[in-house]
């Protein structure tokens, strides 16, 4: 009996001991278990930092949604493009767009990025590049979606192709006048009034032709450089001079005064190029197109960090439908009148791209049968 009961306590002893060691096996593995998951969470939570502080300092608009298209997280950019974000609002909540809805579960049902343009009216009817990146997070999806700015970009290219198209009819018109003109004359038998008047109206075509190509040109140029030329300087008061002077026979052509108010030198960060043309093709507008007996007034005066041009005429002055539009390429308030006095509907849009360019600003106000003031304000310089 004694033999039995030893047996038993033996049995007993090793199962416990069994017991204990699983007991403290399966601790370490719940310990270690208790540790990865503590691991976990700090790489999780690391890895959230990272993404939070990678979405803070892009230089666009990066938004983080779920599953359903709700907005999780927000950068610093898209708050301050679109303040009305708030976690948990939809894609179509905040945007209203349609197109860029779709192309989110399209990106999240392939799990493949994808890039298009849309308009969106909730920044003023902005273009943007999209690009939404979709991932998993323990098999759940989730993206990324990048909104860049493509406003200047889009609008700029429309602007060239209206420009090519614009100066393709501007060109095809003179030459179209040119070529009538020519065969015209290829008749022998032309009556020699008729023949001289034909060569006068050629000539005359054909330097419409000129200036518009020298305008052409001279746009072009502008566009293709930025900033300010190093070191030149020009006295807008001289250029005035000197334009008053050289325009002397086309005022008395059209019977239009001329008179300057000069306060002396003014000195602006112009070539002497740009100067005289922005001069030139004030006085030119005002003289053409102010009337017989009017009277322009070319005035340049200094601020303390400023120097204005104006040119003001008491003249035909301009409807009020067109003021707004006269400083836009190929705008011409009088077609028929401008062609006839040889305009190429190019001279005020130079104007201001030379101010503007050069941190100034050109302005314009006008009352039918009052006369036309147009103001170019510049920034002063030393000699």
């Amino acid at each position: 009996m004694s033999v039995v009961l030893l047996a038993v306590a033996l049995v007993a002893l090793v199962v416990a001991g069994v017991c204990v060691t699983r007991l403290r096996r399966e601790r370490a593995v719940a310990d270690q278990a208790n540790v990865d998951a503590r691991e976990s969470r700090r790489a999780a939570d690391a890895a959230e930092r990272r993404r939070s502080e990678v979405l803070k300092d892009l230089p666009f608009v990066a938004l983080r949604l779920d599953g359903d298209g709700r907005l999780v997280e927000a950068n610093v950019i898209a708050l301050e493009r679109f303040p009305y974000l708030v976690p948990g609002m939809s894609l179509l909540e905040a945007f209203s767009e349609n197109r860029l809805v779709e192309g989110f579960y399209a990106a999240l049902a392939s799990l493949e990025s994808e890039r298009f343009e849309v308009r969106l009216f909730a920044d003023g009817r902005r273009t943007y590049r999209i690009a939404i990146e979709p991932y998993l997070v323990d098999r759940v999806p989730e993206a990324l979606v990048f909104l860049t700015d493509a406003s200047e970009a889009v609008d700029y290219q429309e602007l060239r192709s209206q420009f090519v198209a614009n100066v393709s009819h501007e060109l095809r018109t003179p030459l179209t006048g040119l070529r009538g003109l020519l065969e015209a004359l290829d008749d022998p038998d032309m009556d020699p009034v008729i023949r001289r008047d034909f060569v006068r109206r050629a000539s005359s075509e054909t330097q419409r032709l000129e200036a518009l190509i020298t305008d052409i040109l001279f746009l072009s140029e502008l566009e293709a450089t930025s900033g300010a030329p190093s070191s030149e300087r020009t006295d807008l008061a001289e250029a005035a001079e000197i334009s008053a002077h050289e325009l002397d026979e086309l005022a008395e052509e059209h019977a239009v005064t001329v008179r300057l108010a000069l306060e002396g030198p003014s000195w602006a960060p112009l070539t002497d190029t740009m100067a005289r043309t922005v001069v030139r093709n004030l006085m030119e507008n005002a003289i053409k197109y102010a009337g017989p007996g009017a009277t322009a007034v070319v005035s340049v005066s200094r601020l303390e960090d400023a120097v204005v041009l104006s040119v003001a005429d008491d003249g035909a002055g301009i409807p009020e439908r067109d003021l707004q539009h006269i400083f836009e390429r190929f705008y011409r308030a009088d077609p028929s009148r401008s062609k006839r006095l040889g305009g190429t509907g190019l001279g005020l849009s130079i104007v201001k791209h030379i101010a503007e360019r050069f941190g100034g600003s050109a302005t314009a106000v006008s009352r039918e049968g009052f006369g036309t003031e147009v103001t170019v304000t510049l920034p002063r310089v030393n000699p």
